[in-house]
């Protein structure tokens, strides 16, 4: 034979040895499949034999409790046909709890669905009446609370109905702890190397919880079209600051999208509220007045259906219930996957957040546009480098806002001396008012009061520019005191909490829209507007064309403050008292010792003299006011033309 032929030959009796091999492999490997299918029919089969025994020597109806014992018994044989022993075994057990802890919060797990228990911050407290009482803060807590995996083998499985088995405790229950990471594994065994490990990590110094869910050899008992696995959150989320209403307001479910700088929101609202999201997200937080606890999923989901429920307030202290279905990917060919998720329990500190680097830091409502930059760029930089150096928030918050008024103080100056000019003019205005007493006059009243205003040098918009000018800064401010945690349980004269409402008074009933107390803080800042603004009005004529705005302004605002304010940020009425007081004062510098009125008046007539003097002898040019004038007399003429020439035609 040559050389080729042996070669062939060769070849072919390797092949024929390998194919024979390969063979009785699957066939010993279907054999012990068929062994362990008959194993579980014959189980199925001599329980079913068991019952009909019983159902026929009436032993059933003689005996319950034995009855119960072929129900169960059966059912475990079901499971065990379903999920094989080892799940089977795992559906029953006892709960233990096992806690991490770092030197930001402490974490407790259990053993039934290996899920998260309960967290506790280490660094706050919940809110008591008592002032001697140090109440842990703890985020929710108790088997109410539920983080559910749900797949497909044969039947179902539910993660929550399984006792998993947690690999890095001793025989005391004890995590093993490592100086700067902490892991902790539970395991859902199906077979002897198939199994479902919900792996959780703990850093040192660090609000994060690591999870990751780990399908390991699971594809040998998922249904091959499965595609997803359905993840079922329930959270109940407990009171934790002074006021209720207001607590509740702010809690809300917030989320964001892959790849996108905003976040979305279903809304802050004391009534329940639902909402579908058919999309996938990067994360989604659980969000209260100022602590969250966030899933991030990495943009792994792709459909979630997110809905909280309202709990009206009740002894057992609970805030709000939310309840979280999700949808994970998942691709049943591969033998081991890993879907990488993360818990964040964090307080809603705009630094803390923000160094996360999720934009976490956006669900602070600092509000929108500009008003959040000032409170971003500017606010908030000034609040923490005072905080830096001076522990008492009543003092930083009046340093604040001296430098607030003192950077917005030259628009303060404008708007005083533009109300001054139109004070001082009120014997020209009053000469013009009579000189056209008639309403069909007051296009000519009208324009000849824009002529005074012109030749005095008054612009009519001199007093209200500088405080629309102001108005970003002080609607910031009003994002900013409420959102602030930092204010959270700081005390200040009467006020136990800045965060909160103060209340030197609680009526036996409940007054819509105001309450059931009396907040001295905001009725002291609404006596203080009412005097500001009675100051303000007394420098514009009485005539002036603001008058019923004023009018508004006197009575209407502090009102509707004082009931508004009632419930909120104690803080915030402190700021507001502040800033009428020194608006009063600065009122009062100006008037006596900036602005004398006869020299003002002098300055003005010198101007408008000069004016005169320098337009005389040129064409006039006509202002626009009286270029519209001219234009609406020119259109009622033609109007009235139009009308003759149909009357004509009629005739």
């Amino acid at each position: 034979m040559d050389k080729n032929t042996i070669v062939g030959l060769i070849l072919v009796a390797a092949i024929l040895i390998g194919f024979s091999w390969w063979n009785s492999k699957n066939a010993a490997e279907e054999e012990s499949y068929r062994r362990a299918e008959r194993l579980k029919t014959d189980s199925i089969a001599r329980v079913r034999a068991i019952e009909q025994a019983a159902f026929e020597t009436n032993i059933i109806t003689e005996d319950p409790q034995q009855s119960d014992s072929l129900k169960q018994a059966i059912a475990k044989a079901q499971n065990i046909q379903q999920m094989g022993k080892l799940m089977t075994a795992a559906l029953e057990g006892t709960q233990e709890f096992y806690t991490v802890e770092n030197d930001l919060m402490r974490v407790t797990f259990t053993n039934k669905g290996a899920c998260i228990y309960s967290v506790e911050l280490k660094e706050y407290n919940a809110y008591s009446a008592d002032k001697n009482e140090k109440k842990s803060l703890i985020l929710f807590n108790g088997d109410k609370n539920d983080f559910t995996v749900r797949f497909f083998t044969r039947q179902e499985v539910s993660t929550s109905s399984f006792y998993f088995t947690p690999q890095n405790v001793n025989n005391e229950k004890i995590v093993q702890q490592g100086d700067s990471l902490t892991v902790i594994p539970f395991r859902l065994y199906v077979d002897s190397v198939s199994y479902v490990e919900f792996l959780y990590t703990i850093i040192k110094d660090s609000y994060r919880v690591g999870f990751d869910i780990n399908m390991v050899n699971m594809n040998r008992h998922m249904a091959q079209q499965v595609s997803s696995l359905d993840i079922d959150w329930i959270i109940d989320l407990h009171q934790q600051e002074k006021g209720f209403d207001n607590e509740n307001n702010y809690s809300t479910i917030v989320y964001k999208y892959p790849n996108t700088s905003s976040i979305e929101d279903i809304g802050m609202s004391k009534e329940s509220k639902n909402e579908k999201i058919n999309n996938k997200l990067e994360w989604i937080n659980l969000k209260q007045h100022f602590f969250s606890t966030v899933l991030v999923t990495n943009g792994s989901t792709n459909n979630e259906l997110a809905y909280s429920t309202y709990i009206p307030n009740n002894p057992n202290a609970l805030l709000k219930h939310y309840d979280i279905k999700m949808r994970m990917d998942y691709r049943a060919n591969q033998s081991m996957q890993t879907i990488p998720l993360e818990f964040y329990f964090l307080p809603n500190h705009f630094r803390t957040l923000k160094s996360y680097d999720h934009s976490f830091e956006k669900i602070i409502p600092l509000g929108g546009w500009i008003f959040g930059i000032i409170n971003r760029g500017v606010v908030i930089p000034v609040f923490n480098f005072l905080r830096d150096y001076i522990s008492n928030f009543g003092l930083i918050i009046l340093i604040l806002t001296v430098l607030i008024k003192l950077i917005i103080s030259p628009l303060t100056w404008k708007s005083y001396l533009s109300s001054a000019k139109m004070k001082v003019l009120k014997p020209e205005m009053d000469k013009i008012n009579a000189k056209y007493p008639k309403q069909e006059d007051a296009m000519k009243k009208q324009q000849e009061t824009m002529a005074l205003y012109k030749r005095t040098g008054v612009s009519m918009w001199g007093g209200c520019l500088p405080m629309l000018l102001q108005l970003p800064i002080l609607f910031a401010l009003f994002r900013f005191f409420p959102s602030s945690i930092e204010l959270r349980q700081e005390s200040f004269l009467w006020a136990d909490d800045l965060s909160a409402y103060d209340s030197i008074f609680e009526l036996p009933f409940n007054i819509p829209f105001y309450g059931n107390h009396v907040s001295l803080f905001t009725l002291l800042m609404a006596v203080s507007l009412f005097i500001s603004t009675k100051i303000s009005m007394s420098n514009q004529p009485t005539n002036s064309q603001f008058k019923g705005m004023n009018t508004m302004m006197l009575y209407i605002m502090p009102l509707f403050l004082l009931v508004f304010f009632n419930n909120y940020s104690s803080g915030l009425s402190y700021y507001y008292l502040l800033s009428n007081i020194i608006t009063i004062g600065q009122n009062f510098v100006i008037r006596k010792y900036f602005v004398n009125e006869e020299e003002l008046l002098r300055k003005m007539n010198e101007r408008a003299a000069k004016q005169t003097s320098q337009t005389s002898g040129k064409p006039k040019k006509k202002s626009f006011m009286e270029k519209l004038a001219e234009k609406t007399r020119e259109q009622q003429r033609l109007q009235q033309q139009q009308a003759r020439d149909k009357n004509k035609k009629k005739k």
